[in-house]
């Protein structure tokens, strides 16, 4: 009997307030000894396993509890929805960071210079993260965000096509694709080819304009450089399922090859072996350019500057530099070309004056290659280094005639010459200082929309050549011809919309070069291990 007492008295003994808070886990706590229950918040008695049981059991205790669980789950709600809140606050926040250095044409990586900034003046600005995170985690959702944004510009739009192919720094072929229209010229696409002809162009295009859900039959122009590859793709590739896209060979860089056939004359062989001799001497040899520089210094020349040298490419381009170094307008192009995102911007609707500039050219040309003057400048230029002008004017009709003739070989037969004629119409002093056949909409077939036009479209064309000889304003340019065209909108809906379609077409490929400029500033040496996914990314969001 005394060993069954005493073994009774140590169970009761084992019991403790601790062990009633085990048994109901979340349901009790001890403060001070006492047991008190987390819904009720009061204290129970614990020595007896049955009161507590009890109390665990009544209805006001049950009541209480729902109404703290209840509680608790709209605070962990909260607490869930402030973190989520946080964090797409932190995503928005580095995602715009991306799209302000993509706009400032600053590259991801220089980033990594600016987080100790960010660390020590930002609040949580140690949450950016380094540019690798910023590629592989944030940038493809910014793109995604972009591409949606060109396909809202594009979508089902009668675009204009320029393409061109660049063989990069690491040996990869890159085809760049701009969409143009009016005013907005976009890259919408960089695809890195292993091969690059007529086909690959043409597989490369077609998808794009289907992504863009752009029908085969309203793409308007196909430009590019002159390359054989291009030419064939158009005539071979493109032609057939597009039979209304006109190709529309670069004519800048058709005229910087006319301008650049003087250079081809055995009268400038002496020019060109002395600069290909400076070339050899001081560009190839950087000690003896030093030892000039230091002569130069002991002679009185302060501030030597630079031999301006010529690129066998661009001999043009020098030969202009050398005559107009000193002009104002040269250093105000020198200028504006510190903002590359301006360069290739066409921001004038400058197509329908391009027959008439054409056509002024072929006048200037054509009659320089007779002339038997060419100007007091000229002459007095001569006339100082004490020579005779009349030696020299032989030299330049021939050079005027070598010009005439790689000018006749190109511009007359343009693949849009048709088209440059017939969108001069779209010019109302075209038609007002014209005579009565300019009014004659037949004329104007090259323009798809004036071949075979509705009724309602010829009653504004009347209207419309009514108006140029009511309303006609003679400061009406390039400058102010888009707003006159918006401004007819109500009037004559129709022409208007076709109208504001067609002066905007571009007339030159520098978009697609700067987009190439762009493409190269990424792909330097210290960024040549970038995917080709994320190097097509940052090139589209830098560019456009």
């Amino acid at each position: 009997m005394t060993f069954s007492k005493r073994t009774k008295t140590n169970k009761a003994n084992a019991v403790t307030v601790y062990t009633r808070v085990t048994e109901h886990p979340d349901v009790f706590h001890v403060e001070s000894g006492l047991l008190f229950c987390n819904y009720c918040d009061l204290t129970v008695e614990w020595r007896h396993k049955s009161t507590v049981d009890s109390h665990c059991l009544e209805k006001k205790h049950l009541a209480q509890k729902k109404i703290y669980e209840d509680n608790q789950s709209k605070k962990n709600q909260k607490t869930l929805e402030t973190t989520l809140l946080a964090a797409d606050s932190k995503r928005e926040v580095i995602e715009e960071l991306i799209k302000a250095f993509a706009s400032a044409n600053i590259p991801i990586e220089k980033i990594n210079h600016l987080l100790p900034f960010y660390k020590k003046y930002l609040k949580e600005g140690g949450a950016i993260p380094q540019a690798p995170t910023l590629r592989q985690l944030y940038l493809p959702s910014v793109f995604k965000n972009h591409a949606e944004t060109l396909l809202s510009i594009f979508n089902s739009k009668p675009v204009c096509i320029i393409m061109d192919e660049l063989s990069d720094d690491c040996a990869c072929s890159v085809v760049n694709t701009l969409f143009t229209y009016r005013q907005d010229t976009k890259l919408v696409s960089v695809d890195f080819l292993k091969r690059v002809n007529n086909t690959t162009i043409g597989q490369t295009l077609l998808p794009i304009l289907h992504s863009y859900n752009i029908s085969l039959n309203i793409p308007r122009l196909f430009l590019t450089d002159s390359a054989a590859y291009m030419k064939k793709c158009f005539r071979e590739v493109l032609k057939p399922v597009m039979p209304q896209l006109i190709h529309v060979p670069c004519p800048a860089h058709i005229l910087n090859l006319i301008g650049e056939t003087w250079r081809e004359l055995p009268q400038f062989l002496l020019l060109k072996t002395f600069l290909a001799k400076i070339k050899e001497a001081f560009v190839k040899s950087p000690a003896r350019r030093n030892r000039y520089i230091t002569h130069l210094k002991m002679n009185g020349i302060g501030s030597p500057h630079k031999i301006p040298l010529p690129n066998q490419t661009k001999w043009n381009s020098w030969r202009e530099y050398e005559e107009e170094s000193q002009n104002e307008m040269i250093k105000t192009i020198h200028s504006t070309l510190q903002n590359s995102r301006d360069v290739g911007q066409q921001n004038k609707p400058v197509f329908p004056f391009v027959e008439g500039r054409l056509q002024q050219l072929t006048a200037f040309i054509e009659s320089n290659t007779t002339a038997p003057y060419f100007g007091p400048e000229i002459e007095n230029i001569i006339r100082q280094h004490l020579f005779n002008p009349d030696d020299f004017y032989p030299i330049f009709c021939q050079a005027f005639q070598v010009a005439y003739n790689k000018f006749s070989a190109h511009i007359p037969n343009h693949p849009a010459r048709s088209l440059f004629y017939a969108c001069q119409v779209f010019n109302p002093q075209y038609i007002h200082l014209g005579d009565i056949q300019r009014k004659d909409i037949c004329h104007y077939s090259a323009i798809m929309e004036l071949d075979n036009p509705s009724d309602s479209l010829l009653c504004e064309w009347s209207i419309y050549c009514e108006l140029t000889g009511l309303e006609f304003n003679e400061n009406l340019d390039e400058t102010n011809l888009d707003n006159y065209w918006k401004n007819l909108s109500v009037r004559l809906p129709i022409l208007s919309n076709i109208t504001l379609d067609y002066i905007w077409l571009p007339i030159s490929s520098c978009a697609v070069e700067r987009s190439f400029s762009l493409y190269n500033s990424l792909l330097d040496s210290n960024r040549q291990s970038l995917s080709e996914e994320s190097l097509k990314q940052l090139n589209m969001l830098h560019f456009n």
